[in-house]
């Protein structure tokens, strides 16, 4: 199977606790015979918008639209998720819009999971924004595949056991799931309810 990891830290990857978090992430997914890649957007050029633009985010949502899941990376800014998580929700919406209007959802069939980088409070709140997002757009958001990671510092986060722990449970169960909804396939019947998708099989 095929995961994604868009790292949204607006810190280069040598600084960044993020972008340690999302290694660690990747490298777990690979030892369960899983490909991973992270994205990290600070180094892409592009547009924020609300539609599609002809731009690096373009080619970004086509390897997330061939993937068989996906984790969204925010730091804690202030009690919120990064600028650049926001401008994933953001860029998005062209896909939400066009299911939408076309009764097609790409996302079917694939999971998703949250992974969050901070010392301070709004774990919660960010992942719940986050699931909501993915929710609405057709994911399956399977249970415990929201990291959180408070240690600070590359060395503290790779012997967190905590952050350690909330990584094995995310990417074991993305996986799992991952290859449950492949096989089955709920996309073949199932209905969403902003899309309707399979509307006239009810």
């Amino acid at each position: 199977m095929k995961f994604i990891i868009l790292n949204s830290s607006l810190r280069s990857q040598s600084e960044s606790n993020t972008y340690t978090v999302c290694e660690m992430t990747k490298i777990a997914f690979e030892k369960l015979g899983n490909e991973c890649e992270i994205i990290t957007l600070n180094q892409l050029d592009y547009e924020c918008a609300t539609d599609d633009k002809d731009d690096e985010f373009r080619s970004v949502m086509k390897k997330v639209l061939d993937a068989d899941g996906l984790i969204i990376a925010t730091p804690i800014w202030w009690g919120v998720h990064s600028s650049y998580a926001q401008s994933i929700l953001e860029r998005m919406n062209a896909i939400y819009d066009y299911g939408r209007d076309n009764k097609f959802q790409p996302f079917y069939n694939k999971v998703f999971g949250s992974l969050v980088s901070g010392g301070g409070d709004g774990f919660q709140h960010i992942h719940g924004i986050l699931y909501s997002f993915a929710s609405n757009l057709g994911f399956v958001i399977p249970p415990n595949c929201n990291i959180e990671s408070k240690a600070q510092g590359r060395d503290d986060i790779l012997k967190d056991d905590d952050t350690i722990a909330q990584i094995k449970n995310a990417t074991i169960n993305m996986t799992v799931y991952g290859r449950i909804i492949k096989d089955g396939n709920p996309a073949k019947d199932a209905r969403h309810g902003t899309v309707d998708v399979n509307e006239d099989k009810q």
